[in-house]
């Protein structure tokens, strides 16, 4: 399903449930002036076809106990396919890590990283990402403030 497959109720449905998502169903369909069964019947074909790929909650870093955030920049020695991928599935595999991008430029991934305390992430650096063999390079910046976090993507609606 692409854009262009999801009509304004769709798109209605989506800013919505990025805004509250624990609404209840009842109350999604009378906001969308629906009722019931076709309104869940449209989420879960988007929750079937990716468009929605997750329903997750958003915690508090500082009050869950993990309030240091470092924006951390990798670069390997070789970037083929194959090791690209296993970093990935290494970083997948790692709880402190909260975002993996795989970008181009410089650095071939930036991660967000969730620490105790900054002495916890250097040792997280040392232990699992700059002890990878294909590890060439990494840069840390520490967070000092979070301006704007995980942001809905805004659907506006043909006028």
């Amino acid at each position: 399903m692409t854009n262009s497959k999801l009509d304004e109720i769709d798109l209605k449905i989506l800013n919505i449930l990025q805004s509250e998502g624990r609404i209840q169903l009842n109350e999604l369909a009378q906001k969308v002036s629906m009722s019931r069964t076709p309104v869940s019947l449209r989420v879960e074909k988007m929750v079937r076809t990716g468009v929605i790929r997750h329903f997750v909650t958003l915690v508090d870093r500082v009050k869950a106990g993990r309030p240091v955030l470092v924006i951390t920049h990798v670069q390997l020695e070789k970037q083929t396919a194959a090791l690209l991928a296993e970093f990935e599935d290494w970083v997948n595999g790692l709880h402190e890590v909260q975002c993996c991008l795989h970008v181009s430029g410089d650095w071939n991934f930036i991660l967000h990283v969730t620490a105790d305390t900054p002495q916890a992430y250097y040792q997280f650096l040392m232990g699992k990402i700059n002890s990878l063999p294909n590890v060439a390079h990494t840069d840390s910046c520490f967070v000092l403030n979070e301006a704007k976090v995980f942001s809905p993507i805004v659907f506006r609606q043909n006028a």
